[in-house]
This record gives structure tokens, C-alpha cells and sequence, in this order.
């Protein structure tokens, strides 16, 4: 893979060791680091492990270009290597092929298309994503959990805080989804958005008559039909969207193997983007997360 700058975005140096507590790197390799050859930029990427537990530093960007994340997410999936997780605390979808299923994908220019029974998934990786971890140098790279981070001048979904009519899917990831009606549950938070897309019917009543309430209120009015539904949910980050067509488990039941969403309102009031231990560095917005296979 190609060796490009561990720079995340926090740029300060340590007054103590003299490294950047963002990236591990000194003062001097920080300013010639376009200048200089591959082999001495592979020795840097060679120090850094020591130096990140030295400083502490959680958050480590992998030494990939775009080309290589694209390929990373590509290949995770045709080989079913793991699950891709995109929302926040307490509201994500999760892709996975369920056991016996296999997973289609594709790249489509900068765009990477999957899909398995039950659900879809659509990221546009382009020079503003990055891939992170927060794993030990112990642990190989084919066990650690790899974070999809945005740029934030990239932009983010747009943010509603009450529940919100969006009109038909016209960014649905298969063309005879685009009709169906999709509604903002308006969680007001700029990292992702959970939505639901519905056919005409009494779920699409029920969520008109309910729009403006506010979530988690509104979820004894809501919640029989989506019970008794199971619509489609989308869920749109920096990234792109993860939809989930698999059914909503009834009170007490268990989420299916392979694709499944959570919707949990004491995680959700946590306040939290990224599961503990894994927080970002304010450049970036949580894209996904990539959880190797057990």
C-alpha cells in the first residue's frame, strides 16, 4: 500500500518528547515529510507504533491512500470479512451477509455498491476519507476494527429534530426503491441520520400524522406500525447510507443474524457518536466502522 501522511488532524506538539500529539511525528519530520523519499517516510510509519503508546495516543491513521481504503472496503465485503456499522450510540444499521448468504459488490468510480438479502450499502470514498484505528501495535491489522473517518468540509446530512417528511428516496441505492416515502426520525445530530422509507399503507399514515413530534415522545404513537411493518431504514452518515430491509424484532426478541438495526433511546440521549474508547478527532466525522469477523 501506498505511504501517505498519519496526520489527523490534531496538530500539537508534545512539550515533553517533542512529537505531535496527533500523529507521533517530530517537529522536522512533519516539515519534510512531502520532500522526502518512500523508504524514509516507510521509516517514520516503522517508529510510530512505539511512539503512540509512548504519548498515548488512541487514535492512529492507517498508512493508506484512497485507492487503498476503496480496495480495504471492497474486498472486505466480497469476502464477508466482517460487518460495516454507520450511524451513532444507540441508532445503527449493520451490514453483514447472514450465515449461507453472500454479498455482491462492486466499485463504481469513487463509490463503493453492496448489496446482500436484507440490505444495501452505498459509501463514496474520495480524497477527504481517511481510515483509522484504535487498536494496539499488537494487535494485526486483520483483527482491528478500521474507522471510515470524513473530513468535516465534506459536509454531513442534514440535521431535523422532529420527525420529518423527506419526500421519496430518490438516493435509494436500487431504482425501485426511489418511489418509496422516506421520513427523518430527527435525532438532530450532524453525524448521522436514522430514516425510515415506507410504501403507501397505514405506516405511511401513522408517521404523517406524527410529523413534528419529537423522538423518543413520540414513540408510543409510532412504534405498533413499525412493529407490525417492518419498513426499510436508512442510515445516512458523511459517508453514505447503510439500508436495512430485514424485520424489526418484537419487544423482547433478538436482532437477526447478518443485517440488523439498533434504535435504543437511553444509548441515543448518551450524547455519543462513537462507542467508548474511540473518539475522533474534531477534523473528522464518524464515517463507519469496520468489525472484523470473529
Amino acid at each position: 500500500m501506498s505511504l501517505t501522511s498519519p496526520c489527523v488532524g490534531l496538530c500539537k506538539l508534545d512539550a515533553a518528547t517533542g512529537f505531535c500529539l496527533g500523529c507521533a511525528r517530530s517537529g522536522d519530520e512533519i516539515a519534510e515529510w512531502r520532500g522526502q523519499t518512500d523508504a524514509w517516510r516507510a521509516g517514520v510509519w516503522g517508529d510510530l507504533p512505539g511512539r503512540f503508546e509512548k504519548l498515548g495516543i488512541a487514535c492512529r491513521r492507517l498508512p493508506w491512500e484512497t485507492d487503498d481504503i476503496r480496495m480495504f472496503v471492497l474486498q472486505s465485503l466480497q469476502h464477508r470479512r466482517g460487518t460495516w456499522v454507520g450511524g451513532i450510540v444507540g441508532a445503527a444499521g449493520e451490514f453483514a451477509a447472514a450465515p449461507g448468504q453472500s454479498i455482491d459488490a462492486e466499485l463504481d468510480g469513487e463509490t463503493v455498491i453492496a448489496g446482500t438479502p436484507g440490505a444495501r450499502l452505498r459509501f463514496l470514498i474520495d480524497e477527504s476519507v481517511r481510515a483509522l484505528t484504535f487498536e494496539t501495535k499488537e494487535t494485526p491489522l486483520e483483527r482491528s476494527r478500521i474507522v471510515l473517518a470524513v473530513k468535516r468540509e465534506r459536509g454531513w446530512p442534514n440535521v431535523t429534530h422532529a420527525l420529518t417528511a423527506l419526500g421519496p428516496d430518490v438516493d435509494a441505492i436500487a431504482p425501485e426503491d426511489r418511489g418509496g416515502q422516506v421520513f427523518d426520525l430527527g435525532l438532530g445530530r450532524k453525524e448521522a441520520r436514522f430514516c425510515l422509507r415506507v410504501g403507501p399503507g397505514e405506516t405511511e399514515d401513522v408517521l404523517v400524522s406524527a410529523t413534528a413530534s419529537v423522538f423518543p415522545a413520540n414513540l408510543p404513537l409510532i412504534a405498533p406500525a413499525l412493529l407490525a411493518d417492518s419498513p426499510a431504514r436508512v442510515i445516512e452518515t458523511a459517508l453514505g447510507r447503510i439500508e436495512i430491509l430485514t424485520a424489526i424484532p418484537q419487544p423482547g426478541g433478538q436482532s437477526p443474524p447478518g443485517p440488523h438495526t439498533h434504535l435504543l433511546p437511553d444509548h441515543i440521549a448518551s450524547g455519543r457518536a462513537m462507542p467508548a474508547g474511540m473518539e475522533l478527532p474534531r477534523a473528522y466525522l464518524p464515517g463507519a466502522i469496520f468489525y472484523p469477523a470473529a
